[in-house]
């Protein structure tokens, strides 16, 4: 068995952002395995270690994956940007006795947008910690991202997200306009876009398929942070909800320059 999976990351941004300093302690709730994340600048650390780590480059890497897309859903949700993560190496050690300290050394630890960087970490922190224990609110924030990644696709994802928080809390879809503070109609529209004739959902037969747009991939994606903010309203009292202008501001500058870099 192995003691301690380090995985090394690099964090990119199109827009040239960096990564905010920090630091973040996860226990698995079926191992009790612990993993340490040391993030700032371009990269981010991941040690796993813990009494059951297998000796496995494939099984690390995908647990180190799995990590990797949490830290990245929270820098979107708080506003940080859309960042993308690349392995770029993993050591195993094993026949590791006595007590362990170590240090990660960051590139460019940038202080994000001044002003607020203080703000935007607090955030990226307190939706760390909700996505880590509520796991349809994760996968809504892992949809919300990948739409931003492939706004080609963007509405499959937003839809896919739209749907986790519907199944999950048992919600129809006009509890989902309400939540996102639209008429009905307005997301009826939305889903016969998503389902007919569009080539988004599904296959058409001449093989037509919906452009992304600015307008139409960023919009949808606020939809979809406003959804996920009611839901965790719904189990959160105490949550006090991101404005319209921190939800848009949190797209904005996540949204790709190009839809087709």
């Amino acid at each position: 068995m192995t003691d301690f999976a380090i995985s090394i990351f690099k964090l990119t941004n199109l827009r040239g952002y960096t990564v905010p300093p920090l630091n973040v302690t996860y226990i698995e709730r079926d191992t009790k395995n612990e993993w340490r994340m040391t993030c700032g600048g371009s990269r981010a650390y991941l040690v796993r270690f813990g009494n059951s780590i297998e000796d496995c480059m494939v099984t690390q890497a995908a647990d180190s994956h799995f990590m990797i897309r949490r830290i990245i859903s929270s820098l979107l949700i708080g506003g940080a940007g859309l960042f993308q993560a690349e392995a770029m190496g993993r050591m195993l050690f094993k026949g590791v006795e006595g007590s362990v300290t170590w240090d990660s050394q960051l590139d460019r630890p940038d202080p994000l947008c001044k002003g607020q960087s203080d703000e935007i970490i607090d955030r990226v922190y307190d939706w760390y910690s909700v996505i880590c224990q509520h796991d349809p609110l994760r996968r809504a924030v892992d949809d919300a991202h990948m739409a931003l990644t492939y706004p080609y696709e963007a509405l499959v994802f937003v839809y896919r997200g739209l749907e986790w928080l519907k199944m999950s809390q048992k919600l129809d879809w006009k509890d989902l306009a309400n939540d996102i503070g639209v008429p009905m109609k307005h997301l009826s529209e939305f889903k016969k876009v998503a389902n007919y004739q569009t080539g988004v959902r599904h296959a058409t037969q001449k093989g037509n398929k919906m452009r992304a747009t600015p307008e139409n991939y960023g919009t949808w994606v606020c939809a979809l942070l406003d959804a996920i903010n009611a839901a965790r309203c719904r189990s959160d009292q105490n949550f006090q909800r991101m404005s319209p202008g921190q939800v848009s501001n949190a797209v904005m500058r996540a949204m790709p320059v190009v839809a087709y870099p």
